[in-house]
């Protein structure tokens, strides 16, 4: 990728071309189809065509995509503006598709001249998640009235569970000879004492949920609290803001860091991309591989900037609020696995009737051919 210009910048940058304007509105539309479809399929827990064929997941994957793509917009029309406004040539904002934890890896803006002062750096950096930042909490304000608080985890599934069809039908034989060959070789490990468990995905709340849950509900949304699609698009909001906030090269803290410190602010990178490896190992796993990614990709060293002239006050303001925010939408563990007794799941139905141990051993016996099944009430008798 070319570097910036070391030029001045343009006094008004050029407007962007014909071209560019279809090809940034292009990639926003497959960037919120593809954050429409993972929601559908991964989150509301559907199938593949489900978020098209299911109305009920096709308005909670419109509304969550409709909420995180609007987040997502403000973060990079608060850059991309700030920057025109202090004179700086860039491309126009490309979202990138990804089909896989919230469909979209975010988006890429290009600089082809560099800041002018340290006071557009730190401005620049830091409006794209104070943006972001101010429109996650209306989504928050708006979506926490529909969280579905639990004592304990509520999991809902098809039930009865139906049979395997299309080409799982035609693949059985091959999952059996292959069961079979590995049976030959290897035994496998005995089954623990104890219940038996399940893995369940905890997200934590950011501080700034747990106040507007005080606020608006009364309390904090709980541990087994399930998020509204816009609630969920609101922390999923605060969790890419406190990423991109972190102090370290070309992410927006990163050029917030530079701005303020510029004859340390590699040093500071450096530490910062450290702490949040050695993250990984005493919290977060995904610190670390956060820190790694960065590393390869060269984003440890932010834009060169000239020391002088000093910071303004607006901008000394900016660097407060964006501080604010970071901590507001800052969690150690933003994500944690808890393996939970299945005899201490409340089991429910698409209908939201509940799944008693009797329902589970009907259904095992009628699975079995009507053979007699003395399996105990409690949790283990699920496989």
């Amino acid at each position: 990728m070319p570097r910036p210009s070391s030029l001045p910048p343009r006094a008004t940058p050029p407007a962007p071309t014909a071209a560019e304007l279809r090809r940034a509105v292009g990639m926003f539309v497959l960037t919120w189809l593809s954050v429409y479809w993972t929601y559908g399929t991964t989150w509301a827990g559907g199938g593949m065509l489900s978020p098209f064929t299911d109305p009920e997941i096709a308005s909670q994957s419109a509304q969550f995509a409709v909420a995180l793509m609007t987040i997502f917009l403000a973060h990079e029309l608060g850059h991309y503006l700030v920057a025109r406004r202090h004179g700086m040539e860039q491309t126009l904002p490309l979202f990138l598709p990804f089909p896989m934890a919230f469909g979209t890896l975010g988006a890429i803006i290009r600089l082809r001249t560099l800041p002018p002062s340290r006071s557009a750096l730190l401005e620049m950096g830091a409006a794209g998640p104070l943006a972001g930042f101010v429109v996650a909490l209306v989504v928050m304000a708006i979506g926490l009235p529909g969280t579905e608080d639990a004592a304990t985890p509520v999991i809902t599934m098809a039930w009865p569970p139906p049979p395997p069809s299309g080409i799982w039908t035609l693949l059985a034989p091959v999952f059996e000879v292959l069961d079979g060959l590995l049976s030959a070789v290897w035994t496998p490990p005995p089954v623990p004492d104890g219940p038996v468990t399940l893995p369940l995905t905890i997200m934590a709340n950011p501080p700034i949920m747990d106040l507007m849950g005080t606020v608006l509900l009364g309390a904090p949304p709980g541990r087994y609290a399930s998020l509204s699609p816009l609630g969920f698009a609101a922390w999923a909001g605060c969790f890419l803001t406190a990423m991109n906030l972190l102090p370290i090269g070309q992410l927006d803290g990163g050029h917030v860091t530079n701005a303020l410190a510029p004859t340390h602010a590699r040093r500071l990178s450096l530490v910062a991309l450290g702490l949040t490896f050695a993250g990984g190992f005493l919290t977060w796993p995904g610190w670390a591989f956060w820190s790694v990614l960065l590393f390869f990709l060269g984003a440890t060293r932010s834009l060169p900037v000239h020391p002088t002239p000093p910071l303004t006050l607006r901008a000394r303001l900016t660097a407060a609020a964006a501080l604010v925010a970071f901590v507001s939408c800052f969690m150690p563990v933003p994500i944690d696995m808890e393996e939970v007794p299945l005899d201490q799941l409340d089991l429910r139905d698409e209908d939201g009737r509940p799944i008693t141990a009797d329902d589970i051993r009907a259904w095992r016996t009628e699975a079995a051919g009507g053979a007699g099944d003395d399996t105990s009430s409690t949790g283990r008798e699920i496989d």
